[in-house]
């Protein structure tokens, strides 16, 4: 099996789902503008990708009709590259990085784009219900079709972390995004991207269409006090999951080049790192976040590593108490863990989510210097995906 090299990373910044810049943009669009990017950073051409793997945690409308390989056309990579969209929920963007990795490894390509694209403005609202509940299922197993946010108060209520441990957490959070922001560690990763945006006037109802860039992350708040969160009321009467401490709706893509290593150092390409590996893990629907932990567990199992090798832990903010419970359950030292922060602050466009945790990853382990690193995203159905990268 041959080692598998990221040569390139970027992303869009992460709009607000619905009042942001991404609200009137095509999935083709933000996607094809991130991948080819992408391509240009790694210093090859469109024509010698020889797939593209995209996740997509909403592969309908917008994001549909195979929009990895639409999006590959429209980067103008030629009629002579391929594309798949695949859907593993929140854990979509691992899952397409890890696809184009074993096929790389295997020995059946050289290089592929692997990403991931949201577009909940112009999707979630707009969804296809038609046939969307199996009624024998879910009678046997009604947590399958839980909301996401029951499932956290869930979690919060059973594992015992009260509402003021996890708005804590959120506050800790968003300085670690404000200070990566300040550092400049997300401007590395973004590239500016020109587009229209609907916006609404609040007082008479009335829209028109404005030209943008979006050349930042617009969810962050960096005067989240607890006083502040503690005043928001519950998403579901009774629970502890609020605005604050859940990941925000968003829209973004992002996309990462991943090539044979003997053929990156060979053509002296930049090397971010190495894509050693992904597992999976299955759990309860209604504990989805809590499967982190045994996903990770499996990874460094497979690969034989022990706690203390890792530099650098990613734990899904999909809640904060999605990442609380994991960190707890593994005991990661939190100097390592979740260094610049998480989606609670910077938001959660599903598809693309992996996609940027693989690529800020890898960059943050090479501003350390460091060697190792786990990221884990839980997913819905009660599921994980857990990642290993090295540099």
């Amino acid at each position: 099996m041959r080692d598998v090299a990221v040569v390139a990373y970027c992303r869009t910044g992460i709009a607000k789902a619905v009042r942001g810049a991404l609200n009137q943009t095509h999935g083709i669009a933000m996607l094809a503008h991130a991948m080819k990017a992408a391509v240009a950073r790694a210093g090859i051409a469109g024509g010698e990708i020889e797939d593209v793997v995209i996740g997509c945690g909403l592969p309908e409308g917008a994001t549909g009709h195979n929009v990895a390989r639409n999006a590959a056309l429209w980067a103008g990579f030629g009629e002579g590259v391929p594309g798949v969209t695949i859907n593993r929920y929140c854990g979509s963007g691992l899952t397409a990085a890890s696809i184009a990795a074993n096929r790389i490894a295997a020995g059946e390509m050289d290089i592929a784009i692997a990403g991931g694209v949201e577009s909940i403005s112009l999707v979630q609202f707009n969804l296809n219900f038609n046939g969307f509940f199996y009624e024998p299922l879910q009678q046997k197993m009604p947590a399958v079709w839980w909301t996401m946010n029951r499932t956290a108060d869930f979690v919060a209520a059973k594992y015992g972390f009260p509402r003021e441990a996890l708005d804590e957490y959120v506050v800790g959070s968003q300085r670690r995004v404000e200070a990566a922001r300040a550092a400049g560690k997300f401007a590395e990763e973004i590239v500016p991207f020109g587009t229209r945006m609907k916006v609404t006037d609040k007082a008479t109802g009335e829209s028109r269409m404005e030209e943008v860039t979006l050349d930042r992350d617009e969810g962050p708040r960096p005067d989240t006090t607890l006083e502040g969160l503690s005043r928001l009321k519950p998403v579901e009467e009774g629970g502890t999951t609020t605005a604050g401490n859940a990941s925000q709706l968003s829209d973004g893509a992002a996309a990462v080049v991943m090539m044979d290593a003997g053929l990156a150092a060979r053509r002296a390409l930049p090397v971010l790192g190495l894509f050693r590996g992904m597992q999976l893990a299955g759990v309860a629907p209604e504990e989805m976040s809590i499967a982190i932990a045994p996903a990770i567990r499996k990874l460094m199992k497979r690969h034989g590593l022990g706690m203390g090798e890792i530099d650098l832990w990613e734990l899904h903010e999909a809640y904060a108490v999605t990442t609380l419970y994991n960190q707890r359950e593994l005991d990661t030292p939190w100097e390592r863990t979740n260094v610049n922060g998480g989606a609670v602050a910077l938001g959660h466009p599903y598809g693309m989510s992996g996609i940027r945790y693989l690529g800020s990853t890898l960059l943050e382990l090479g501003r350390r210097k460091a060697k190792k690193a786990l990221v884990g995203v839980c997913t819905a159905g009660g599921m994980a995906t857990a990642a290993y990268l090295e540099r």
